[in-house]
């Protein structure tokens, strides 16, 4: 069993030198096999009040949801769809909870989190596979009326990651969480066009766990080893501390999320996050080493190498494989940008016409 000091890692605003958050709420992460049957200890260690609602889905009900709720004496709430309403409703329903675990992956994390912000309540997850950088993070993106939004609440004060439990899920869920931590490289130079073109608050601090998590993804590929899940879980738990640093998804959210949330919003077909990021990715960072003097000099981020990387993590790389029109493709890189108007990238930097956007969807070999 390894434990992560979550408050040791995270420096003050005054020993880093910037004016962000660098929220401390995350107390402690614990990583090993079999150790949700230790659950019940963590919670008495940790002083946390009842009552206790455990959230989770139909799958993760079935993986791991039941027995938490009967470790606990917990009630017992399902999550349908990842919407604000139904979060809206979910905060209701566990209004007396004083504790809210959250058993599965982003939906319900996502729900949970909003519900246990909302309640003013303990929070803790329980994630069932490695597939966002969300399991710690205080970042909660839902549906609404208008599109995915997302917000800024509070990160869960504990984690328990079995790996048992991960070794279990999907095969996809895995390749979807190598391509949301490899579109770090994306976003971590979209935030810095912010601090140069707009001014925007930047910290170095964020940066560097952002791109240690980075570090470690792209060290598990060039070993092969792609089921290295204490790794994977390190490097999206460093991911999600960049952001309790920043107080915003900033560091680890730029054009290649802009991409993906536009996907959400109007194709009828989905892949997970991570995927979608990771599409995202490809044009984005060839269009960064065009129009961005700032790009990389590491050639393990040229966007030929991602694009190996991705493939050995087994994430599909063609729009048609994965249902997603081209055209809906096109209209992603083209006005994504009006989704977040304030959060600068490249493709605020430059606007892209429908046949540049085209273009670098065929020279990725995403089409």
């Amino acid at each position: 069993m390894k434990k992560l000091d979550i408050r040791r890692i995270i420096p003050s605003r005054e020993e880093c030198g910037c004016s962000l958050p660098h929220e401390k709420t995350l107390r402690e992460v614990v990583v090993g096999r079999g150790i949700v049957e230790d659950l019940p200890r963590f919670l008495e260690i940790l002083n946390v009040e009842k009552p206790v609602a455990v959230f989770y889905d139909e799958n993760t009900f079935k993986v791991a949801g039941k027995r938490i709720v009967e470790l606990v004496d917990g009630l017992g709430i399902i999550v349908n769809e990842p919407t604000f309403r139904e979060a809206e409703g979910k905060t209701i329903l566990a209004k007396d909870a004083r504790t809210v675990i959250a058993v599965g992956g982003g939906t319900v994390i996502d729900v949970a989190k909003y519900t246990a912000y909302k309640n003013e309540a303990f929070f803790l997850t329980v994630p069932t596979a490695l597939s966002h950088d969300g399991i710690v993070s205080p970042i909660v993106s839902l549906f609404s009326e208008s599109g995915r939004r997302s917000i800024v609440t509070k990160a869960p004060i504990f984690s328990l990651i079995d790996l048992d439990l991960i070794s279990k899920a999907p095969k996809i869920l895995l390749s979807s969480g190598f391509g949301d931590l490899l579109a770090k490289v994306v976003s971590i130079k979209d935030w810095q066009l912010g601090r140069d073109e707009t001014g925007e608050k930047y910290c170095y601090t964020a940066e560097k766990y952002t791109m240690k998590a980075v570090e470690i993804v792209v060290g598990c590929l060039k070993m092969g080893r792609v089921k290295d899940y204490e790794k994977i879980a390190e490097a999206l738990i460093y991911s999600g501390i960049s952001m309790m640093i920043a107080g915003s998804s900033r560091p680890a959210s730029g054009s290649e999320h802009l991409f993906s949330h536009y996907i959400d919003m109007y194709s009828s077909r989905r892949a997970p996050h991570g995927i979608q990021c990771a599409l995202g990715t490809l044009p984005s960072s060839l269009y960064h080493e065009r129009y961005n003097p700032n790009w990389w000099k590491n050639p393990d981020y040229e966007w030929r190498q991602l694009r190996r990387y991705m493939e050995k993590a087994g994430i599909p790389l063609s729009l048609n494989q994965l249902g997603i029109p081209v055209e809906i493709a096109v209209k992603a890189l083209v006005f994504s940008p009006d989704i977040r108007r304030e959060k600068f990238t490249i493709l605020h930097k430059r606007r892209l016409t429908e046949e540049e956007a085209l273009q670098l969807l065929k020279e990725t070999e995403l089409i």
